[in-house]
């Protein structure tokens, strides 16, 4: 990392990222952001010293939060769950549609994150008539991939199932509403294991590389979910894992740093000649998502 660079855009990006994991009380990945921002060198020491302070006062006052079980994890997700359900369940009980009828307006008229937040919340109200709304409102007109997405899994927790047709990425898109997955981990196994290959391969040079990639890939899959690019993810062979993975990691390396030694990179993958016109494949499928939903870093 000591060559490397944080652009003053890519900087400005992370910053209003972290803001945002902080004021929703997302501890543990406000420490990862931070941890990978104090890799890069050339940072103001002014900036860099406001993020030690901000990663240590973490640690020091949110310990549990910093380093959880996967056990306490797991209930805590449940049970943060089970009380939101019921939060909504009885302010939808208790003023007639007025708290609904707020939810479908943020839906129809807010900001992305504001959409974002109503179809948090409509995925807990279990109303015909609410699930019809969203179906209604996600077939309307092309959308960004992510909020389509996030439709999608709201449907599915709504209880909904069948076949929806909605405009995607351009096309016509026909998905199973309960096949939507609405975790990282319920992604089928061999799409899990590309993004896992991105960090075993930056464990040791990188280690918190694999954070920005992950997050990445998850929006490329909401990108791609429903279209050929994901079918064609389904359907890939087993070597697929390392050309997807690596065409990934080149395109980020050289987003992030400027540059990107990227011969050094395909040998590591165990990327042969062989596999050379699949990989550019992946490649320019993931730098025109790059290019379109991330915001430049120059």
């Amino acid at each position: 990392m000591d060559n490397v660079i944080l652009f003053p855009k890519t900087e400005k990006f992370y910053e209003d990222e972290l803001t945002k994991l902080l004021r929703a009380e997302r501890y543990q990945e406000a420490l990862e952001m931070l941890t990978f921002l104090l890799q890069f060198p050339g940072v103001d020491r002014d900036k860099s010293d406001q993020w030690e302070a901000l990663r240590h006062w973490l640690l020091t006052m949110f310990p549990e939060t910093m380093f959880p079980s996967s056990e306490s994890l797991a209930e805590d997700a449940e049970e943060e769950s089970a009380l939101l359900r019921q939060y909504i369940q009885d302010k939808t009980a208790a003023d007639d549609g007025a708290f609904v009828n707020k939810l479908k307006t943020m839906l129809q008229e807010g900001t992305l994150e504001a959409q974002v937040n109503a179809l948090d919340q409509l995925a807990y109200i279990e109303q015909p008539e609410v699930s019809q709304f969203v179906k209604a409102w996600l077939c309307e007109r092309p959308r960004h991939p992510h909020i389509q997405f996030k439709a999608l899994q709201a449907l599915k927790q709504m209880g909904e199932q069948g076949m929806i047709e909605f405009p995607k990425n351009g096309k016509i898109v026909l998905v199973e509403i309960e096949e939507t997955p609405l975790t990282a981990e319920d992604f089928p196994s061999r799409i899990r294991d590309m993004i896992r290959r991105v960090g075993d391969i930056s464990e040791i040079s990188q280690p918190d590389f694999v954070y920005f990639a992950s997050q990445t890939w998850q929006e490329f899959l909401a990108y791609a979910y429903g279209t050929s690019i994901y079918t064609e993810l389904l359907r890939t062979e087993e070597s697929a894992v390392d050309v997807w993975a690596s065409a990934l990691h080149a395109i980020l390396q050289e987003k992030l740093f400027g540059t990107g030694e990227r011969e050094q990179l395909l040998e590591t993958y165990g990327i042969v000649d062989g596999m050379a016109l699949q990989w550019k494949r992946a490649h320019n499928v993931l730098s025109a998502f790059v290019k379109q939903f991330t915001p430049n870093p120059t």
